[in-house]
């Protein structure tokens, strides 16, 4: 005979809390209070028709959009506003549309870290989904204007969680000792440092205020440097926190040291934010799956809006570091995305015709899409990189969106299939970094360029299980 779950006393708190903050604020005049007080309800809903820890995952989603809202009107759009940061103060209604939009993902995205998919997807969420949703309606203060954008990018998230829900194909394939595959990887990072200190020389890590001209020194040097595209991304994205992850798993010091140093190195040369945050991000997501691996799902959206509003708080002055990458992390990818969806809807779209596709397509521009984008809306020379659904746009409309997803959604169905057995804690840091990687970049240049595709040969390579 079944049983009924149980329901635990913390869950029970939970729902009395839910409804209570429902009712408190139905009770109060106007859209907003009442639409906010219905959301409310979303995380009790779930504990009656699931469990708590999709009950977690949709109410942290909630305070998630809750505080992203607070960040950009009160602190991101007053600092950063001459970029085209602006808050056009839209609509209670229309706020509340796209805060729906914004977590309703949260209601069937996979909860547990076990399958490397659910690591890139809950990465991809937080940082490109839910920006790309939002944002787009403080710049226009429509919510007619962006809604067909929205309800594209929520769909793909739907086609995501339909695609992950299949079993990955069993596939067996060699791979190497822990001892050999440590080698391997101590290997290939002392030659990426090699590579990167021989050819771009090795400087003291800029402040964040100088980025963009070691940005621009990067950018010159790298032309002439046979094979910099590919072996600085491959390092900062795969090698290095793979490596990190390693050394914590197997208490060696001297990996992580020797991974650090990598990314510093790397920081130092480029100016990339993300290799810095990624220092963060490595022991930050290792803790959060050894911690909780089948709770890593709830575990992140609950981090993520205590993450942002800790980095808002802790900026003193305007222009603080803290806020200035809150603001790259959580609001540039929407506001860069709606960029890409308000050009190409009515311009000419590239149809890859810059890719792959050049034998078939001529290019209707001189330059890729992120310079192109940068040259329109800032006036000047920046690579405006952004989601793979706004670059999925760029190349074929509403299509693309959906034919992009797709295959990333097969892609992470592969790496499920190869990732079978592995060490997520080993793992994890790499496949979170391309989670943050799609939610900036194009899906192909994600795979190809900045290292998905290798973190999978890596993948096959690591030994199943926990133990060297």
């Amino acid at each position: 005979m079944a049983t009924r779950p149980s329901i635990s006393l913390p869950a029970v708190g939970l729902l009395v809390a839910a409804v209570a903050v429902a009712l408190v604020l139905v009770a109060r005049s106007g859209p907003l209070p009442v639409g906010l007080g219905w959301l409310a309800l979303a995380p009790a809903a779930a504990l009656v028709v699931a469990r708590p820890a999709r009950a977690i995952a949709i109410g942290a989603a909630v305070a998630y959009v809750a505080i992203l809202d607070w960040a950009y009107t009160s602190h991101f759009s007053p600092v950063y506003a001459y970029t085209g940061l602006i808050d056009a103060a839209p609509s209670p209604g229309a706020k509340l549309a796209v805060a729906a939009l914004s977590a309703a993902p949260a209601a069937w995205l996979p909860i547990s870290g076990r399958r490397p998919s659910t690591i890139v997807l809950w990465a991809l969420y937080v940082v490109g989904y839910v920006p790309t949703a939002m944002v787009p309606v403080y710049l226009t203060g429509d919510l007619d204007q962006v809604l067909s954008f929205q309800v594209g990018l929520v769909s793909s998230m739907a086609i995501l969680g339909l695609i992950l829900r299949m079993r990955p194909p069993a596939i067996r394939l060699p791979h190497l000792s822990f001892r050999d595959f440590t080698r391997l990887l101590t290997a290939l990072a002392i030659l990426c440092i090699l590579y990167i200190a021989a050819t771009f020389g090795v400087h003291a890590p800029p402040s964040l205020a100088d980025v963009y001209t070691t940005r621009a020194q990067f950018g010159a040097a790298q032309g002439g440097a046979a094979g910099s595209g590919y072996i600085v991304p491959w390092a900062a994205n795969a090698i290095n926190p793979i490596l990190m992850a390693l050394g914590i798993a197997r208490r060696r010091a001297e990996l992580v040291v020797l991974g650090l140093f990598g990314q510093l190195i790397i920081y130092a040369d480029t100016g990339y934010k993300a290799v810095l945050f990624s220092l963060v991000l490595v022991p930050l997501v290792y803790v959060a799956i050894a911690a909780a691996g089948r709770w890593f799902g709830p575990l992140t959206i609950v981090g993520t809006p205590i993450i942002l509003a800790t980095a808002v708080l802790a900026s003193s002055r305007p222009g603080d570091w803290p806020i200035a990458l809150a603001t790259r992390v959580f609001a540039t990818p929407g506001h860069v995305g709606w960029y890409f969806y308000d050009y190409f809807s009515t311009h000419a779209q590239y149809h890859l015709s810059h890719s792959f596709l050049s034998w078939i397509f001529s290019s209707p521009y001189s330059v890729d899409a992120p310079l192109l984008i940068g040259a329109v809306y800032f006036h000047q020379g920046t690579d405006a990189n952004t989601s793979f659904w706004a670059d999925a746009f760029a190349n074929f409309g509403f299509a693309g969106i959906v034919i992009f997803t797709v295959v990333c959604g097969l892609v992470l169905l592969a790496l499920d299939a190869v990732g079978r057995g592995r060490d997520a804690r080993i793992a994890g840091p790499m496949l979170a970094v391309a989670g943050l990687s799609l939610g900036s970049t194009g899906l192909f240049t994600t795979l190809l360029t900045q290292g998905l595709a290798l973190g999978g040969v890596l993948l096959v390579l690591m030994p199943p299980g926990s133990d060297p």
